[in-house]
């Protein structure tokens, strides 16, 4: 019987496909966040749903009093161009700016929020 040059599988192939090395990037990244502030926020982003601005400002100022709109904004945006240009998305619904987790990145935000990075490495 003849192997097909379309179903040969290749190991390096499954490799590349499968094992995304920028995921382990981006993990030790997220546990290496030390601000509270911005660990509350996605903490209350984790559960994949979308989140009105007001309602995360509401939250920000348990930790800090002086957080607004535009301070909300600009950590979201410092945690985007930190971690992955996608990985809090916005979008406005009603006149008002709702953001989220991408679900590409919630469960592994998730698991860098609910295991301790030494018993994985």
């Amino acid at each position: 019987m003849e192997e097909h040059p379309e179903y040969k599988i290749e190991k390096s192939t499954n490799t590349n496909r499968y094992y995304k090395p920028k995921y382990s990037i981006l993990f030790k990244k997220i546990k290496d966040i030390q601000t509270p502030v911005k660990n509350d926020l996605l903490g209350f982003l984790l559960d994949g749903c979308w989140h009105s601005e007001s309602d995360l400002v509401r939250l920000a100022k348990r930790q800090h009093r002086y957080m607004g709109i535009v301070t909300l904004g600009t950590m979201l945006n410092s945690i985007n161009h930190m971690l992955k240009s996608n990985y809090v998305e916005k979008k406005i619904i009603n006149n008002e700016m709702y953001y989220k987790i991408c679900d590409n990145f919630v469960g592994l935000t998730r698991a860098a929020y609910n295991r301790d990075l030494s018993n994985l490495i």
